[in-house]
């Protein structure tokens, strides 16, 4: 999180303690984040709640970027691929962060 010092001066600083607040928070509800209606995030991101990064990274949802019209299909198509490609690689709350998984071979 960045936090303006002196907007005039362009003096800004990084706030190091927020920022991994928020991270942790992300990290513990990433995986319901792909699950939760999309259409309900659109609304978000029409309202100015949401920016496109937040749609994009944290829900996987894909809107018109004009209109902030759902595109179903596609969001069901990029969340889908963040499942295969990329969710299987996110930390698992509860899990250390630098352990890494164990491999289990059949």
């Amino acid at each position: 999180m960045v936090r303006e010092v002196d907007a005039d001066l362009a003096e800004f600083e990084v706030d190091e303690a927020a920022t991994e607040a928020e991270r942790e928070r992300i990290r513990a509800q990433r995986h319901g984040l792909l699950d939760v209606d999309a259409e309900a995030i659109a609304a978000k991101y029409r309202s100015k709640e949401l920016d496109a990064l937040d749609l994009i990274r944290q829900y996987g949802v894909i809107v018109d970027w004009g209109t902030g019209e759902l595109l179903p299909n596609t969001t069901r198509q990029f969340r889908d691929m963040l499942r295969r490609r990329t969710a299987a690689h996110w930390e698992v709350p509860g899990q250390a962060r630098n352990e890494q998984p164990t491999l289990r071979v059949a």
